[in-house]
């Protein structure tokens, strides 16, 4: 005979399915991320459609498609035995321990939905700030059809939303203004007939392809204080002293503090602040006889003059998907392919080592970027599956593809008898002349018989090519470091000038 509590879970089952346990995200929609609100250390676990969305606003959508119901631990809803008392798209997900047989406890589960792919792909953007009037006439206008004449291209010609702030950065509700018009049809007008305005900034909504970065800022530059004649950072004199910094025409200029603190808090009288001449505040200007503040400047240039020149490391694959899951991290594959893989990466990617995208798999993926790597584990995988086998890639600066390398000799500078062994790079650098790069592309260490600094069991501080190999005695189980030596990989004409 049939147990009553399990004809209910059957029945349950048979609604998951409907609601879309089992489904797969098609090309029109997406999965969100996993949701685990509750636990079920008290009446079961309630992860609810009503407090989700109380909790995670904007992160789920008003009317999924289809749900997936997993245990916290990656295991599948049937695994458990539990009986569930709701899991659909109006709901959401019910488990109440006074359901379960035997005063067994419900599992712990994290949820997530199906939804339109239009959901998770956000479909707008926030164009920058605009200020084009101040309010010392008429009033402030910032108007959508002269912003339009004054930057052309830069706001879309349709925005479906307005944003304005002062150009402090203070709310509009806390100047107790007035205000005319705001809306994104006709744009933002305060009037002075009615108070005295503030000065206005403000931003518009937009279609998101039309935000797509065609521009890039410089990094900030300081060139001048105001000791003498006050501060001047003009484009002439920046473009001679940083002539790979700034593009030749900028599309744009911003201005502040060495503090951070921006222009208009300091009170200064600016001369001129534009992208023909720069930056100028001069001391003769201000009041009280008040000296200019000491500023810096950076400038926007088309987005091709600030993308560094990159290049593609070859594909590596260092693990299999038998274990745990598919680990190609960055830190792990810089060690077992010294010089092959830059320091820092710009960009990276996967595929299967068929060649099929990561997202023809349908493998969920833990990690995928330039600091971590890649990661799959199979414990986050629908219906038990496993990882696929990947391999990465990773995008490099120019110059370090660009380079042949070779490998110096080894290095031993110091014992751990003391604190530690520390094979400082500077260190090895001034007591080697001509038998090591300044700028090495790659190091490797092991100890002095020979055994890989990966297996010793160490805890190493550092290893890399800014400082070299740092192991300290107090971070060991021990109390003691291994011996190291350590040898450096170097652009191939370094090693031909040795000869």
């Amino acid at each position: 005979m049939t147990h009553p509590m399990m004809i209910k879970w059957l029945g349950l089952a048979l609604v998951l399915l409907h609601a879309g346990g089992h489904v797969q995200a098609t090309g029109d929609e997406c999965w969100t991320s996993w949701f685990d609100r509750d636990d079920p250390s008290g009446t079961g676990d309630y992860e609810t459609l009503y407090e989700l969305y109380k909790e995670y606003p904007g992160k789920i959508c008003e009317h999924p498609k289809g749900i997936e119901v997993r245990t916290i631990l990656g295991e599948s809803l049937g695994s458990t035995a539990n009986v569930i008392q709701a899991s659909d798209t109006h709901t959401g997900f019910i488990c109440s321990n006074a359901d379960q047989p035997y005063n067994w406890p419900c599992q712990d589960y994290k949820v997530r939905f199906l939804c339109p792919l239009e959901f998770c792909k956000p479909a707008e953007c926030w164009t920058p700030w605009f200020d084009q009037d101040d309010p010392s006439g008429t009033g402030d206008y910032e108007t959508l059809y002269e912003l339009h004449k004054e930057y052309p291209g830069k706001i879309c010609e349709r925005p479906s939303r307005i944003e304005v702030i002062t150009t402090s950065g203070a709310s509009v509700e806390s100047t107790g203004n007035v205000i005319q018009v705001s809306d994104a049809h006709t744009g933002f007008i305060c009037q002075n007939t009615d108070q005295p305005c503030a000065d206005y900034k403000v931003r518009f909504m937009c279609p998101l392809e039309f935000c797509k970065p065609t521009e890039c800022w410089t990094p900030w530059i300081n060139r001048d204080s105001p000791g003498g004649f006050g501060d001047y950072e003009t484009l002439p004199s920046l473009l001679k002293e940083y002539p790979d910094k700034i593009c030749e025409y900028p599309t744009g200029i911003e201005a502040r503090t060495v503090s951070g603190a921006s222009v208009e808090s300091t009170g200064n009288a600016i001369h001129a602040f534009n992208t023909e001449n720069g930056f100028i505040c001069r001391n003769t200007d201000q009041h009280n006889n008040w000296p200019c503040a000491d500023y810096e400047v950076r400038f926007s240039c088309p987005l091709e003059f600030c993308r560094p020149a990159e290049c593609w490391t070859p594909w590596m694959n260092r693990d299999s998907p038998g274990g745990f899951g598919d680990y190609e991290t960055l830190s792990d594959l810089q060690k077992e392919n010294p010089g092959k893989v830059c320091e820092h990466p710009i960009g990276i990617e996967a595929r299967a080592v068929s060649g099929a995208s990561v997202a023809s798999t349908g493998n969920v993926i833990q990690v995928s970027d330039t600091r971590t790597g890649f990661i799959c584990r199979n414990v986050d995988q629908p219906y038990n599956w496993l990882c696929a086998d990947y391999e990465v890639r990773f995008s490099c600066p120019l110059e370090f593809c660009e380079h042949e390398v070779c490998k110096t000799s080894w290095f031993n500078q110091d014992k751990p008898s003391g604190t530690g062994d520390y094979e400082i790079l500077d260190k090895i650098f001034a007591e080697n002349p001509g038998e090591m790069c300044r700028l090495p592309l790659g190091i490797e260490a092991q100890t002095v018989d020979g055994k890989p600094s990966t297996s010793t069991g160490d805890t190493i501080a550092v290893v890399d090519t800014e400082t070299g190999l740092i192991c300290r005695n107090s971070d060991q189980m021990n109390g003691r470091c291994s011996d190291y030596k350590v040898r450096f990989i170097c652009p191939l004409d370094f090693c031909g000038t040795k000869e």
